[in-house]
């Protein structure tokens, strides 16, 4: 799972796949999950406490437009999909068990733990395949 410098890169997925929006409206997804609270916030967040808690991983924004092969070729190990983009997430080849889906709740109140946890467990389940 982790690539040679021993770090797991994780992307943080904030804006949709333009190739999976049939309508105007769809590219906003669910337009609550921008206002609720601020993906560089989350992000920054969750950043701050992978650096608490000494872990090796890297966490980056996506730049590619929720573009699973890009994530991939870019060396992204695990994908984490803010709320309202489950559906616009075009995961084409990327193992779906390295893929984080973020629920509202968690997502809303800051709450990263919920993600280090489904992290962890996506690492493990990756190193025991």
């Amino acid at each position: 799972m982790k690539n040679s410098s021993n770090i797991t890169r994780i992307c943080v997925v904030c804006s949709p796949s333009f190739s999976r929006c049939f309508n105007p409206f769809m590219i906003q997804s669910n337009a609550l999950s921008h206002v609720i609270v601020d993906e560089n916030e989350y992000i920054s967040s969750l950043r701050k406490q992978v650096e608490i808690l000494v872990l090796q991983w890297l966490v980056e924004r996506d730049n590619t437009y929720a573009d699973a092969t890009e994530i991939k070729d870019q060396g992204f190990d695990i994908i984490i999909v803010i709320p309202g983009l489950k559906l616009l997430f075009a995961r084409r080849e990327f193992d779906k068990r390295k893929i984080i889906h973020l629920d509202y709740f968690s997502y809303a109140t800051q709450n990263v733990n919920v993600a280090i946890s489904k992290i962890k467990e996506a690492i493990d389940e990756s190193e025991t395949s």
